[in-house]
């Protein structure tokens, strides 16, 4: 008996192979649509979490500056500020009826003083002085900022109210929190302090805080000496904050009597998709400054 063996044409084959791819990106482009979405919405909602994490760290620190420290770069690349970790008023006059008190001379260029009302400036670095205290390394003393002049050059020193000139800071030496003393030196500085409080008031600065935008990054910057002009970027390492920064900007608008100064930041990220295509998401964020000195 004769047994017969039939296989597959040519035809056949190359029908089958055809009806298959046909399935095949039938299959495809009903699951990669659903795919495709959950990583849009995964990559946008990536972007978003990323840009509004960095905009809330800038805004808690912003808020931290000294009054009229805040300045922003020609290009609006990066902005820097003077950040305080406390303040209080400092005596002006003895108590005649308490031999122990202690008011602050700002005639001397060394003097120590007690602290009115209860202590609230927590830790203090202390240094030697005014220098430590510019160089970024002890936590310096910020009497009556008002940021003048704009450019520490137009002006004699010793009559600057301008932090950055270094003319109204002093650097701690020593914090006793239980008697409220505070002892303080600006004497490498080589003249008093230009003017009082006329509230008695005084902050604490513990570091220069740069925020800049280079490239593709935006990063933080701390612990950097206190300059006449804005570095940009600071000359130290940067901490990174985001990433894929399509553009950033900074702006600021000094306050008044009558209202507070305001920065106001836009930061946008890109991303592209899959498909090559960019996306981009932006935000713009106000912060409200102190500029009562």
């Amino acid at each position: 008996m004769n047994r017969r063996t039939r296989g597959f044409t040519l035809v056949e084959m190359v029908t089958v192979l055809a009806l298959t791819a046909v399935l095949g990106m039938v299959v495809w482009r009903n699951l990669s649509l659903p795919v495709r979405a959950f990583n849009d919405g995964a990559r946008r909602a990536e972007a978003t979490a990323t840009a509004q994490l960095a905009m809330e760290r800038m805004s808690r620190e912003i808020r931290l500056a000294l009054p009229n420290s805040v300045r922003v770069s020609a290009d609006g690349s990066a902005i820097e500020f003077l950040r305080t970790s406390g303040s209080g008023r400092y005596r002006a006059e003895a108590n005649p009826a308490d031999a122990t008190t202690d008011p602050l001379n700002l005639s001397a260029t060394s003097d120590t003083f007690q602290v009115l009302g209860g202590w609230s400036l927590g830790s203090i670095r202390t240094g030697t002085g005014l220098a430590q205290c510019l160089a970024g390394t002890a936590d310096c003393l910020a009497i009556y900022n008002t940021g003048s002049p704009a450019t520490c050059s137009s002006q004699t020193a010793g009559t600057r109210t301008n932090a950055w000139c270094g003319d109204n800071l002093a650097g701690i030496l020593s914090a006793n929190s239980s008697t409220g003393v505070l002892s303080v030196s600006r004497s490498s500085g080589g003249t008093s302090w230009p003017t009082g409080s006329p509230q008695q008031r005084f902050y604490v600065v513990d570091s220069a805080i740069s925020f800049a935008c280079s490239g593709t990054s935006l990063r933080r910057y701390s612990g950097y000496a206190i300059a006449t002009t804005q570095p940009v970027p600071p000359s130290v390492t940067g901490n990174l904050l985001a990433d894929h920064v399509g553009s950033c900007s900074f702006g600021y608008e000094a306050g008044s009597a009558s209202r507070v100064g305001l920065v106001s930041i836009k930061l946008t990220l890109s991303y592209s998709t899959l498909d090559g295509a960019t996306e981009q998401v932006s935000l713009l964020g106000q912060v409200h400054v102190p500029n009562s000195p």
